[in-house]
């Protein structure tokens, strides 16, 4: 018999977006995270990746939130979600050990060490990708 053809990125997305929504109430930030977080469960993480990128901006084009979307933003806390994930961990595990992760109003904290935090809203890192500012090195 054939396996049934794996679901699309689309329809992943959608599928998780919609139950992220459902458990959080709305699609804040907190909701992003989770949403990072099953998606990295689900798949490869280049592939996790390009799924969690082209689903929200997608999603911000259709709602019309063009100013919405941050390629910085989405994909550095994408991967800050990558490195604190731990091999059979729940959700719920996950998010009471990393809640400045999921508190929006944290991310000078979570990111300072990497960005500039008023340089992530420049047109730029909306548009593509920054990378982080290089390690201070000391002699």
């Amino acid at each position: 018999m054939n396996e049934p053809a794996p679901p699309s990125a689309d329809v992943r997305f959608d599928t998780l977006f919609k139950r992220c929504v459902a458990q959080h109430g709305r699609f804040g930030h907190s909701a992003h995270i989770h949403l990072a977080w099953q998606l990295l469960g689900d798949l490869p993480v280049l592939e996790a990746l390009a799924t969690f990128n082209s689903g929200l901006l997608a999603l911000a084009q259709r709602l019309g939130l063009h100013d919405k979307y941050n390629a910085t933003l989405t994909t550095v806390y994408f991967f800050l979600v990558l490195e604190r994930r731990r091999p059979g961990q729940s959700w719920e595990e996950f998010a009471a050990r990393n809640g400045d992760l999921l508190d929006w109003e944290e991310r000078e904290q979570v990111l300072g060490p990497f960005y500039d935090v008023p340089a992530l809203a420049s047109e730029e890192a909306r548009r593509s990708f920054v990378m982080p500012r290089p390690p201070h090195h000391t002699k």
